[in-house]
């Protein structure tokens, strides 16, 4: 009986890859523990027992976390998407049979797109009356809130080249919104008939932070034909609602992305700045390799649909 039952512990186990994930995401054997409600000494019996499975090392200490090595990296990449689609095929096949979940989590760094959000939330709502829906607004994690199952559906701009998604996740493109031309109203360059980028740089800019993706193409755009000191930024903000703000509050005139509709541009002067800067795409993130369940995916059809309507409506 103790033969058989160190047999099946040594041999590979779906038990023992969810550790070795979760080791890797949390740094450390104890932290992994907790959240599996496992402890320290099992989970490390666990990977002693994996690396002997593949006969190579695949995690290591470096100062005061355990992390993957050359190899682990590599079955992590390898693994993730399996588990992924093993764990959503439960949902998938249990909302197919009509037990649909109780909540659903959207996290989303977008803003400025709470109306056609909202809407879309609406829609969704109205067709799963029986589901709660809960939305955070989390910044720049968007990523890790997926990957952490913090949330069931991320709602994003499309990550720059320069900083693309992890391996572990997935973009799906959603739709398209517009740079936009933000002033108090009735500001002198909402009667220029013919816009132009030299007339725009005159006036003090309110952008986002050096590190958004819409900065820089938005600094891009605008050091490609005009020399650095030619552009004045008086403000940079972390999210384009306070961009917005700032603007509202008369320092200067806001270059943001969106669509340009709901109670945020009230007030405001739009216009649009696509003939330079083209457009800014959005999307969902999910994890690499899982199947969407049909509420999740149903809730991210309501949302795309009333951001493509703003969109059509900003033309």
């Amino acid at each position: 009986m103790a033969r058989s039952a160190r047999r099946s512990y040594k041999d590979l186990s779906l038990q023992q890859l969810r550790s070795f994930c979760e080791v890797c995401r949390r740094g450390g054997y104890a932290a992994a523990a907790r959240e599996l409600h496992l402890t320290s000494p099992a989970v490390w019996e666990q990977m002693q027992a994996l690396e002997g499975h593949y006969g190579v090392r695949l995690l290591e200490r470096r100062s005061h976390s355990v992390q993957p090595t050359m190899e682990g990296k590599h079955l992590l990449e390898m693994i993730r998407p399996l588990l992924a689609g093993l764990d959503s095929a439960k949902e998938v096949l249990q909302q197919q049979d009509g037990a649909l979940p109780k909540e659903l989590t959207l996290a989303t760094n977008l803003r400025v797109l709470t109306e056609e959000v909202s809407r879309g939330l609406r829609q969704f709502q109205g067709r799963y009356a029986q589901i709660r829906l809960r939305v955070f607004y989390t910044g720049n994690d968007v990523e890790q809130r997926i990957l952490s199952s913090e949330a069931d559906v991320g709602f994003t701009l499309e990550p720059g080249p320069d900083i693309p998604c992890s391996t572990a996740v997935v973009y799906e493109p959603a739709g398209e919104v517009d740079y936009l031309l933000v002033t108090p109203p009735r500001h002198p360059l909402l009667r220029q008939r013919a816009l132009q980028l030299r007339h725009v740089i005159q006036y003090p800019l309110v952008l986002g932070e050096p590190a958004a993706y819409s900065r820089r193409r938005v600094q891009e755009i605008l050091h490609r034909d005009h020399p650095p000191q030619a552009v004045r930024v008086v403000v940079e903000t972390s999210s384009d609602e306070y961009t917005l703000s700032c603007v509202r509050a008369g320092m200067g005139v806001g270059i943001t992305v969106g669509t340009g509709h709901g109670h945020l541009y009230r007030g405001l002067g739009v216009r649009s700045l696509r003939r330079w800067f083209g457009t800014a795409r959005v999307g969902f993130l999910w994890k690499r390799g899982a199947h969407v369940p049909p509420a999740q995916r149903a809730l991210a059809q309501a949302i795309q649909g009333n951001v493509a309507r703003g969109a059509r409506e900003n033309k």
